[in-house]
């Protein structure tokens, strides 16, 4: 609908505005703290005899909550055997992570069964990780105990309810790393571990969501995102969310398939190196989520090579995030692909992936990015043109500075805009502003200096193509000026009023004009920037608004 009445009668002052919305009372956002998510553990294993695991622990152990280096062997006659690391040990301190060292037992199956066997067996051990863990100011202690018969369950487990019994009036943590499962069914390596009894004694559990491939076996991916939901699944019918850590794998195998050998593990900078060889063959298995290679060495034989990367460990933090689980756990430190500590770094931020709910008449949950969207604010999306008009929310709400003011506000960002809550106009039309970030994304890319963007003469009058408005010096027309006239907020005025459609894009600071990027025809606006898709002529997407959210949000590093 087209617009009627003088530009130059809107009030100048509107310039100033970041956004509009509608009314007041239904508007506010939740009467409560936003609902984010319990802060993910992020828990990485550090091993003292490859170098690459302390040129890691130093680079990145500000990323990490918790650090379990392996420090400690079980003996078969349950004394312990100490190779503890000082210099490692003095960065985790100086870093101030959680420290729980983990222990492992050097007997397997029958010789381990005979290692627990009695209770004073068991109780002399737990003594042994009480003086352990107390003399060198631990905060607590990590149980790595495998190849553990099935039949032998029980008393695994009573050995960690011995050991949560004395550690707990501590307050050291109880820890352990079990076993995937993804039934009840026993399996001859995670039949030892039951996972109700483990899952209600442990502070947290690590479960080794890793070597479905494993080196003696055939090639394939190591953690394969559908196995890995499977045992993420079955792990939570066992046990509270929060106990859970999802162990995953930096690490890769490469099989020589030709010889059929036992496979060695690989290092992903490993890896790319043997991705350089001539003759080297690569890719993504989108469905699995894991990248491969294969190559021949120089004697001839054919390798296969399964290993991670950053984009396979970001699945696995998705679903972490998704199904509401404690955090991760890495093994191992040095192993891994140095763009894995971009997307830890992601789950800080604002734009950090939620788990899903049901939804409710005031909430409501969006897997496209991981994010929901409640009461005012969503009563504002709604009204205002949803889906088209702002997109999908990139964040939670959470409090923020305005960009202008120097103000901290309530705030959400979505693929298009930015709302921003102002309880100081409640119950006017504009106790929700939109963020200006047409204004900001043009300044940030150098744009504003640029002929585009200069204004035109103050002589320049409108024509039956084009609007001007002296305010900012710029024109609108033909398609772009159909769009923003057919286009505003909802503010009760018959049909779409200009302050309607000034209140949701603001007055245009560019003239039309190819961007240098993309190659389309835009235009910008202060809180808008308008792409022409002749793609899509004689459709109502003949025009689309730019996604300024989700460049906003990428600029700021919270997704790539």
């Amino acid at each position: 609908m087209a617009k009627h009445g003088s530009f130059r009668a809107a009030r100048t002052g509107a310039v100033l505005l970041l956004l509009v919305a509608t009314l007041a009372a239904a508007i506010a956002p939740a009467p409560r703290e936003a609902e984010a998510r319990t802060a993910t553990v992020r828990w990485g294993y550090y091993i003292t005899y490859d170098p690459t695991s302390l040129a890691t622990l130093k680079a990145h152990v500000d990323k990490l909550d918790i650090v379990s280096p392996y420090f400690y062997h079980l003996n078969a006659d349950g004394t312990i055997e100490d190779f503890s690391q000082p210099e490692a040990l003095s960065v985790m301190r100086k870093a101030g992570v959680t420290i729980v060292p983990m222990i492992k037992n050097v007997p397997r199956w029958d010789d381990f069964r005979d290692t627990i066997a009695t209770p004073e067996k068991r109780d002399a051990i737990v003594e042994r990780l009480v003086d352990l863990v107390m003399e060198n100011n631990y905060d607590g202690i990590h149980i790595d105990f495998e190849a553990v018969n099935a039949s032998d369950a029980a008393l695994l487990t009573d050995f960690q309810q011995r050991l949560a019994k004395r550690f707990r009036p501590l307050g050291k943590l109880v820890t352990q790393a079990i076993a995937a499962r993804t039934s009840d069914a026993p399996t001859a390596w995670g039949g030892a571990y039951d996972y109700a009894a483990l899952g209600a004694i442990n502070d947290y559990v690590v479960v080794m969501a890793y070597d479905y491939h494993y080196a003696g076996g055939n090639p394939g991916p190591v953690a394969p995102l559908p196995w890995v939901r499977n045992v993420v699944t079955y792990t939570k019918s066992r046990m509270p969310a929060a106990t859970i850590l999802l162990g995953m794998p930096l690490y890769g195998y490469n099989w020589n398939v030709t010889e059929k050998q036992t496979a060695t593990s690989v290092r992903y900078d490993q890896a790319q190196a043997l991705l350089a060889r001539p003759g080297a063959q690569g890719g993504y298995d989108t469905t699995q989520q894991t990248p491969w290679l294969r190559y021949t060495d120089d004697a001839g034989h054919e390798h296969e090579v399964w290993y991670e990367n950053a984009t396979s460990i970001r699945a696995k933090l998705d679903l972490m995030l998704d199904e509401g689980v404690g955090g991760f756990a890495f093994w191992r430190l040095g192993h891994e692909d140095p763009a894995v500590w971009d997307e830890v770094a992601r789950l800080a931020t604002p734009a950090t992936r939620v788990p899903p709910f049901p939804a409710t008449p005031d909430r409501v949950y969006f897997p496209e990015t991981g994010h929901s969207l409640a009461y005012g604010f969503k009563h504002y999306w709604e009204r205002n043109g949803g889906l088209p008009v702002f997109g999908f929310p990139w964040t939670e709400e959470f409090s923020e500075p305005n960009p202008d003011t120097g103000e901290v506000y309530t705030v959400q960002y979505f693929e298009r805009q930015r709302f921003e809550y102002h309880p100081e106009n409640a119950g006017t039309v504009y106790e929700v502003l939109l963020g200006r970030l047409g204004a900001a994304e043009a300044e940030r890319r150098g744009l504003l200096g640029t002929e585009p963007f200069l204004p035109l003469p103050a002589s320049t009058q409108p024509d039956a193509n084009c609007d001007y408005f002296p305010v900012t010096g710029h024109r609108l027309c033909f398609g772009f000026r159909e769009y923003w006239s057919s286009h505003g907020l909802e503010f009760g005025d018959p049909g779409i009023s200009f302050r309607e459609s000034l209140a949701l894009f603001g007055y245009p600071i560019s003239e039309e004009f190819t961007d240098p990027v993309t190659g389309r025809t835009v235009q910008y606006f202060e809180r808008a920037r308008f792409e022409y898709h002749p793609e899509n002529a004689g459709t109502p997407y003949v025009v689309l608004l730019g996604l300024l959210g989700t460049d906003e949000v990428r600029n700021k590093g919270w997704i790539r």
